[in-house]
């Protein structure tokens, strides 16, 4: 079966411990998340491991994943359990000059030949790869949204 390694990078505006911490969040997920990839966070645990959020990357098709690990301000390791397919995904945030990097590295199996099936049928790499750049992308957008938030907190703008 078909295996899926990739990894995706991106840069993003905005403080690399903003940009951890607002995905680390998965109760808040459905605040900033794309629209076109339904998410819900269906365990919240305190201290985050064993947190679980369910995703519908296609119709039909749910996939669950859940915390494993993390490095703060760093990296945030989960775990696929439910859906398609099993495997490892692997968030990095590193600070760059007034942004961060940002990558996500899978690794990742279907379950049975169907889902290896419907993994050539729907292209899930090159879904997978694209839908990842709009979870960035989302991100980005929610740093600049807090940012705004503080600088507006602060009496202050950004434009001035």
């Amino acid at each position: 079966m078909e295996r899926i390694q990739v990894t995706v990078d991106d840069t993003v505006s905005g403080d690399s411990d903003d940009a951890y911490d607002i995905m680390l969040r998965f109760q808040s997920f459905h605040e900033w998340w794309p629209q076109g990839l339904p998410v819900d966070c269906i365990k919240w645990k305190e201290g985050f491991v064993n947190s679980k959020v369910s995703i519908k990357p296609y119709p039909f098709i749910k996939v669950g994943w859940k915390l494993h690990s993390y490095s703060p301000g760093r990296e945030i390791i989960i775990h696929y359990y439910e859906g398609m397919h099993t495997g490892t995904g692997v968030w990095t945030f590193t600070e760059g000059d007034s942004c961060t990097h940002v990558s996500f590295e899978i690794d990742i199996l279907p379950k049975n030949r169907i889902y290896a099936l419907a993994y050539k049928l729907f292209n899930v790499r090159k879904t997978h790869i694209r839908q990842v750049k709009e979870v960035i992308a989302a991100l980005g957008k929610q740093l600049e949204k807090q940012h705004q938030g503080s600088l507006e907190a602060k009496g202050t703008s950004s434009t001035s």
